[in-house]
């Protein structure tokens, strides 16, 4: 992992002293965002973000504004104005901490019902086509935000604030939840391209249901798997690179590991690594899980459960190159 800004504190609170490649700037319509300063490439780590605060202590609804007051007073001068900066999507409250966490924490990773103030990663704006991706690290205690499509100069750099889905569904969750409008570049598509992106999206949804059934993977694992195989073009065909990629893969691997194929889970496992450490970096706990997996994918907890009926040893039935259309037909058995 390239690692071009790190914003840890220091006792004082002080950013450590580096280059970060992008500007906080004003962004007509969004407030303030960050633009990238120089070309910045997928993988690359441009900022690895500790939290003002976390809601960890924040157990009393009766009391939380004042609890927050005190948890704020507590904080370095530098970091009281940082917090005191973010954006508040409900103005004129009479609970404004509460209303700038509430429009501002990021959950301490995906199943966490313990949010973080992070001013920096607070203040990327979101795109239903994100450039970068965020991620919590509970080794490190900081939020890593990854660059996953390629940047270039005084380009904002976004992240997307929702699953993803039609143009419709998105505009919807946005305006409930985030109280906007977005106008990003897939949303502002030409009617009949929107129209194309939008049944692509629709299909993707569909999919995505058929290949988590069960009962499919044992009865029907063509079936599963060609599936994934759609929903993994409309992914290239939208330009999709956050992490719904690496669990597509991820979901591939498991088709093909419980049906006893060792050549290629272990593909599918590397593929599912390297597209998660590109979102995540090298030191996430689960890029390294994958990799274990992609070594020896008998070690999956599921491994051969569905049968043997696809079993392979890994240097069986293996194309030459993993480039090209040869590879892909036989990787998604076409």
């Amino acid at each position: 992992m390239s690692l071009l800004f790190d914003n840890s504190t220091s006792s004082e609170g002080t950013p450590s002293p580096a280059d970060r490649p992008f500007t906080l700037q004003d962004i007509p319509g969004k407030g303030k965002g960050l633009i990238s300063t120089c070309q910045l490439s997928p993988g690359e780590c441009i900022i690895s973000e500790t939290p003002l605060f976390t809601t960890a202590t924040l157990t009393n609804a009766n009391t939380i504004e004042q609890d927050l007051r005190s948890i704020i007073k507590s904080l370095p001068k530098d970091s009281q104005r940082a917090f005191l900066s973010l954006h508040n999507n409900f103005p004129g409250s009479p609970t404004p901490f509460s209303n700038i966490v509430r429009s501002n924490g990021y959950p301490l990773g995906p199943s966490s019902s313990i949010g973080g103030i992070f001013p920096l990663v607070s203040r990327l704006n979101h795109s239903c086509l994100p450039n970068a991706q965020h991620a919590y690290n509970e080794r490190l205690g900081k939020m890593l935000v990854h660059i996953i499509r390629p940047i270039l100069p005084n380009e904002e750099i976004t992240l997307s604030y929702i699953p993803g889905g039609p143009s419709p569904q998105r505009q919807t969750e946005l305006k409930s939840n985030f109280l906007f409008t977005c106008t990003c570049t897939l949303c502002s598509l030409p009617p009949s391209e929107k129209q194309k992106s939008d049944q692509r999206l629709t299909r993707a949804a569909t999919l995505d249901q058929i290949i988590g059934s069960p009962k499919l993977v044992y009865t029907s694992p063509q079936e599963s798997l060609t599936s994934a195989h759609q929903l993994y073009r409309i992914y290239i065909e939208e330009g999709i690179s956050d992490l719904r990629l690496p669990r597509l893969f991820y979901d591939a691997f498991q088709i093909v590991a419980m049906h006893g194929d060792f050549a290629r889970a272990r593909e599918f496992a590397r593929l599912a690594r390297e597209a998660r450490k590109i979102c995540e970096g090298g030191e996430s706990e689960e890029v390294q899980r994958l990799g274990g997996l992609m070594r020896d994918p008998r070690k999956f907890e599921n491994w051969a459960a569905a049968g043997t009926r696809w079993k392979t040893t890994g240097g069986e039935d293996r194309v030459s190159s993993r480039d090209g259309e040869e590879f892909e037909k036989w990787l998604w058995r076409q």
